[in-house]
Order: structure tokens, then C-alpha cells, then sequence
């Protein structure tokens, strides 16, 4: 995510916590993200995922089993 943004790591997670960028999955002890999603947000303009998720809601990330 980090090479693909032209970004460092630190920064990818700043601007996760920050809500700037499409939420992370975690599978184990890392985070990843769908390229497929971020390829799609980009081309998107990158907005904030609250807006992100509002204009693909395929998207959004489950929490707790159910999607919020």
C-alpha cells in the first residue's frame, strides 16, 4: 500500500487512523488491504472513506459479523 501510494508505512497508517483512506483488514499481524479496492478508490479520486464507503457500500467492513 505504502509503494503503491508513493508513501511511507507510518503514513499509511496515519491516514487509516485518520480516516482518509479505505479501513485495512487484519489477518494475523498485518494489515492488508484489497488492491482491487484501493485500485478502484484511486481511480475514484481518493476520498475520505466515509465518503468512500457512502458511494460503495460493497465496501464497507463488517464489524462484529454484521456490516456497519
Amino acid at each position: 500500500m505504502a509503494e503503491l501510494l508513493g508513501r511511507t508505512v507510518r503514513t499509511i497508517y496515519r491516514l487509516e487512523s485518520q480516516g482518509r483512506i479505505p479501513e485495512s483488514v487484519n489477518i494475523g499481524t498485518q494489515r492488508v488491504w484489497s488492491r482491487d479496492e484501493i485500485m478502484h478508490w484511486i481511480e475514484s479520486g481518493c476520498p475520505a472513506r466515509r465518503q468512500w464507503e457512502r458511494l460503495h457500500p460493497k465496501y464497507r467492513k463488517s464489524k462484529g459479523g454484521r456490516k456497519v
